[in-house]
């Protein structure tokens, strides 16, 4: 026999999260964000293992290379240079296969965040005085606010805007050559270019463990949401929902740590002295010296126009 509730044609409602129907709760968001996550992660191998210019270049040479292009757009007072080099970059991303939207997007997401705040003030008389271009706002009167005196027209100079047009090419150039070598070389060899640097092996270390072990980690947090998820039948009070998240943060620290010794432990085993060897050492060939001998011709060009700009 049938037991009459189980006959019932009418289901039992799904559970829902608390909040506006149709709302993105707090859980799928982080689960989101974890797969967006490890989609950045994949997609940097990915393009790191593409035939392009710059993944066929020794991560040493590469490294040096691009720091030479960083210091120079560092010293460079033009932005006509400067903006010349962030051309540049992205024709180096061109030839290796790298979307110039991709670095764009990149890019752009950051520069109007930090450099903005500080560029557009500076575009204004109050922080740059010089030759007005056009008036922004009228006043009345001068201001004085502590150190600073506030014209009656408040406008935005060419001086100001120069010194704003160079400060947000540096930015922008410096942050898009580093994207650049880093979406173009996979992790660990980039670690081993950083000793030419030199870079204290100990933060390179954790800098490779971090990067190695994080994703699992952030799988681990990921399968814990979802695993919540699919057993849930009535949600808690708010705070008991608050002592499930702290209990779960508190679990993957252990999990960090117990894993952290495992590893310290296993890598004593093997033989670990301290020094990284990667199992395929990169050696430099002609073409890599040529590469490198290019880019500084190139650094030494944009210098050399910066001078009679």
């Amino acid at each position: 026999m049938i037991p009459s509730w189980l006959g019932k044609s009418n289901p039992a409602p799904a559970p829902t999260m608390r909040g506006d129907v149709g709302r993105v709760t707090f859980l799928e968001k982080t689960i989101a964000a974890t797969a967006a996550f490890t989609e950045s992660a994949f997609l940097n191998d990915s393009l790191a293992d593409r035939h392009g210019l710059l993944q066929v270049v020794e991560p040493r040479c590469k490294l040096a290379a691009i720091l030479a292009l960083i210091i120079t757009t560092s010293f460079a007072r033009s932005p006509l240079v400067v903006w010349g080099i962030y051309g540049f970059t992205l024709f180096l991303a061109a030839l290796s296969r790298v979307g110039g939207r991709l670095i764009t997007r990149r890019v752009w997401l950051f520069v109007p965040l930090f450099a903005g705040v500080i560029a557009l003030p500076a575009m204004c008389n109050v922080i740059t005085p010089g030759e007005p271009l056009f008036v922004v706002t009228h006043l009345g009167k001068v201001r004085e606010i502590g150190p600073y005196r506030i014209p009656a027209e408040l406008t935005v100079t060419r001086q100001g805007l120069l010194s704003a047009a160079l400060l947000v090419g540096r930015v922008a150039a410096s942050v898009s050559l580093a994207g650049l070598l880093t979406l173009t070389t996979r992790w660990d060899r980039l670690l081993g270019a950083l000793r030419l640097a030199r870079v204290p092996q100990l933060f390179i270390l954790t800098l490779a463990m971090t990067y190695r072990y994080l994703a699992l980690l952030v799988g681990t947090a990921a399968e814990m949401h979802e695993a919540r998820l699919s057993r849930t039948v009535r949600y808690l009070s708010s705070g008991k929902e608050r002592q499930w998240v702290a209990s779960r943060m508190g679990f993957l620290f252990r999990k960090s740590w117990c894993l952290s010794q495992e590893i310290h432990a296993a890598m004593l085993a093997r033989g670990f002295d301290g020094e990284i060897r990667t199992l395929d050492p990169q050696r430099v060939t002609g073409r890599d010296v040529s590469f490198l001998a290019a880019m500084l011709a190139v650094c030494g060009g944009m210098m050399a126009v910066d001078r009679f700009v």
